[in-house]
């Protein structure tokens, strides 16, 4: 066998493995994993498909078996803006410090989240999300709650009455969440009453609220207000960040953090 044909059945093995672990993966995250072109990396997962080792969705790949699919609007969103949900996602987890208890609201953004916590241990960490709870339970090092509640097949998460309920009863040192829709007038809104209602139930069992999303969702409204920029604590978003959002946030006293 040539040495190239070992180079790539290796790397193949190590999609498969990177993929089962973790769930699911995007081309960008695979790319830079193993230092080689998307060009490559669409190849090999058409390869690993066409053997039935992984499922290709749109940007990426899940493992078999996965609830999600690729038509699902959270396994959709992954792939958008994927290397600033990395790094939002890497500049959340530096602010959970370990032994602490957390509740990580699912959506793309806190996947990517949870995903970086692998090197933190002993934290008790709550959340509405199958695909979090999925990749936290692979790092092996925390314990996971999930709330219960009915499924909603396109978020992959846990909603209903049955979910707030259980949200009243505890009580977490941080809450880390996720925003389709921010402005500086409108603050936090969400797309249904009832969503907005799930995220101010978690907000309001946490001591600090930290609020994770990308640059696209700013200077945007949805129909339910959640809660005013200056209630929350800490945002953490990247560079695309307009400057006169910037300083209208600080001036409002939250703490912005730029990646």
């Amino acid at each position: 066998m040539q040495n190239t044909d070992l180079m790539t059945l290796e790397r193949q093995h190590r999609i498969v493995e990177l993929v089962n672990e973790r769930g699911s993966l995007t081309v960008p995250e695979l790319s830079e994993t193993f230092a080689v072109s998307e060009a490559t990396i669409r190849r090999d997962l058409v390869a690993l498909a066409e053997r039935r080792l992984i499922q290709r969705v749109h940007g990426g790949a899940m493992r078999l078996g996965k609830v999600a699919t690729s038509e699902s609007p959270i396994v959709q969103r992954q792939t958008e803006q994927a290397e600033e949900k990395a790094r939002i996602g890497a500049a959340a987890a530096q602010l959970v410090h370990n032994a602490e208890t957390l509740l990580l609201l699912g959506g793309s953004t806190g996947l990517a989240v949870a995903r970086e916590l692998a090197q933190h241990h002993d934290l008790t960490i709550v959340t509405d999300s199958l695909l979090v709870a999925n990749e936290l339970l692979g790092q092996g090092s925390h314990r996971v709650i999930l709330v219960g509640g009915s499924i909603d097949p396109d978020e992959q998460a846990v909603r209903g009455t049955l979910s707030r309920l259980i949200l009243q009863q505890i009580h977490v040192d941080k809450v880390i969440i996720g925003a389709k829709a921010i402005s500086v007038a409108r603050g936090i809104s969400a797309e249904t009453p009832e969503e907005a209602e799930l995220f101010r139930a978690c907000m309001a069992c946490a001591d600090q609220i930290i609020v994770v999303t990308d640059s696209s969702k700013f200077q945007k409204s949805a129909l339910a207000k959640v809660i005013a920029l200056q209630d929350i604590h800490i945002l953490v978003t990247d560079h695309g960040l307009d400057a006169e959002d910037r300083r209208a946030i600080q001036e409002l006293g939250v703490h912005l953090i730029l990646v």
